[in-house]
């Protein structure tokens, strides 16, 4: 992409499902963080291609009237939150348009879309990925490729503080680590643990907001109220957390199916799911026909294999958590068998950012048949 440094005045039209402003006042289009409908005011252009600008924000002149103070004082540089410039009703307002627009290709009544935003928007992370390089600890602020230092961070919890500040008032890390790296700050069962230049989540995934992660847990349970299957099979499925309470409300039989390291136990199966031959090597694993509830959380990439595990485990229905609703749209999109799309819910896991997590109930019309979808 091409590197064109010019300041530019704009107008903003609308925001983006990223969260950013977007200008069509001047040549092409540009992308503003940190902006509202409607504002004017002076940007950067930091990056081009063929039309399409990136721009940092230099100063409002005409703010919207949904604009508000942010509470952080990393706010203005730091690229890890996206709305702290307004208030969260806002916010989920932008989150809802962009699941709209995510989801414009697949049917549904939007009057029934559910809505479960967070209690706060602060202290909520039990986890926090950062890099480093030449002595500098932060996020990447990709426009103007640099650390962004962030020592008063608002959104981690209050245990990962402590380690969080040590971090600048003592550098001797940066002299044991040169060059560039990552590391990872989080808390699992109380205790605080860092981890250098390792996979995220090397010990283990876990949703980043705990008490956001029991209202998801509840909504997987809800859908199925009423219902008793006696067959889950649990794809991507971690430590079990979405399908444990399922397990135990029903006491169904369960497969849970993923790759990375889980404790030994008789119903899971370590399998990645991503290989192409992986429903073949799942069938040999396990003997099963048929499975009442296909249940998966996969991640961003979403499971684009998905159509291939219905036709061959015809479920009576689907559970699918994703944290990005565009791959979860494409995934619903290619199923052969015809169904109903009976619960879409926009579940605030990650307040102050442009990211939220979706669920969609789906029940199967009929489980042998490849007509045309329909909700």
């Amino acid at each position: 992409m091409q590197v064109q440094k010019a300041i530019i005045t704009f107008r903003i039209d609308h925001c983006d499902p990223l969260g950013q402003g977007v200008d069509k006042s001047g040549e092409g289009v540009t992308f503003i963080a940190k902006t509202l409908p409607g504002e004017t005011g002076r940007a950067l252009i930091c990056k081009s291609k063929k039309g399409v600008h990136f721009a940092k924000l230099i100063a409002v002149t005409t703010p919207s009237v949904q604009r508000r103070p942010a509470e952080c004082p990393h706010f203005d540089d730091c690229p890890g939150c996206d709305y702290l410039h307004t208030d969260y009703k806002t916010e989920l307002g932008f989150k809802t348009a962009a699941l709209r627009k995510y989801f414009q290709k697949i049917p549904f009544d939007w009057d029934r879309l559910e809505v479960l935003g967070a209690p706060g928007r602060w202290g909520y992370r039990n986890r926090i990925q950062l890099h480093y390089r030449d002595g500098k600890i932060g996020l990447v602020d990709g426009l103007l490729d640099r650390i962004v230092e962030i020592p008063a961070c608002k959104v981690i919890q209050a245990a990962l503080r402590p380690s969080l500040e040590a971090f600048y008032a003592d550098r001797r890390w940066a002299q044991e680590r040169p060059g560039r790296g990552h590391c990872e700050l989080y808390v699992r069962e109380g205790k605080v643990g860092t981890t250098w230049n390792r996979p995220y989540a090397q010990g283990g995934f876990s949703q980043v907001n705990d008490e956001m992660n029991a209202v998801l847990r509840q909504a997987v349970t809800d859908c199925l109220k009423g219902a008793a299957p006696e067959t889950i099979l649990d794809l991507f499925s971690g430590d079990g957390n979405l399908s444990d309470q399922l397990v135990e409300d029903h006491a169904a039989m369960r497969v849970r199916v993923d790759a990375a390291p889980i404790m030994p136990h008789p119903d899971f199966i370590r399998l990645d799911l991503f290989k192409p031959l992986a429903l073949k090597a799942f069938e040999k694993k396990v003997r099963q026909d048929r499975f009442d509830v296909l249940l998966l959380d996969p991640p961003r990439s979403g499971f684009s294999m998905l159509n291939d595990w219905v036709l061959r485990y015809r479920p009576k229905s689907l559970i699918y958590v994703s944290c990005h609703p565009g791959t979860l749209a494409r995934d619903l999109a290619g199923l052969e068998s015809s169904y109903a799309l009976t619960r879409l819910m926009l579940i605030d896991l990650f307040p102050s950012t442009h990211h939220f997590e979706v669920l969609v109930f789906v029940r199967f019309r009929d489980r042998t048949s490849s007509s045309a979808n329909t909700a």
